[in-house]
C-alpha cells in the first residue's frame, strides 16, 4: 500500500526493480537489506558476493531493534555476526 510516508521510496525502488505492493513492508526491508548488508570480509577484506568475485554469504536477522548479519566467507573460513545498531555505548579503558 501506498502512503504519504513511503511513496518517495517506493518511487527509487521501483525504478531498479519491479514492486509487488501486495507485498507490503517487503519491498522496502528488501531495499534497506541491499544497501546495509556487509560487502567485505572483515578478516581478509574478500568480497562476499559472488557478483564482486567473492564466496561468502550475509544472511539479515533481528534483535529488538538491532539488525544482524550473520556471515560467511569462503574465501578465510570466517564466520561471525556483524551488528547495526542505532546507538552503541562503551567506556574508555583507563589509562
Amino acid at each position: 500500500m501506498t502512503t504519504p510516508d513511503n511513496a518517495g521510496r517506493l518511487a527509487d525502488i521501483a525504478t531498479g526493480f519491479g514492486v509487488d505492493l501486495a507485498r507490503g513492508w517487503f519491498p522496502l526491508d528488501a531495499q534497506r537489506h541491499r544497501e546495509d548488508a556487509p560487502r567485505y570480509c572483515p578478516a581478509c577484506a574478500a568480497p562476499f558476493a559472488i557478483g564482486d568475485g567473492g564466496h561468502g554469504l550475509a544472511t539479515e536477522y533481528w534483535v529488538a531493534s538491532d539488525r544482524v548479519f550473520a556471515c560467511f566467507c569462503g574465501a578465510c573460513g570466517w564466520s561471525g555476526d556483524i551488528v547495526l545498531a542505532a546507538r552503541v555505548l562503551g567506556h574508555e579503558a583507563e589509562h
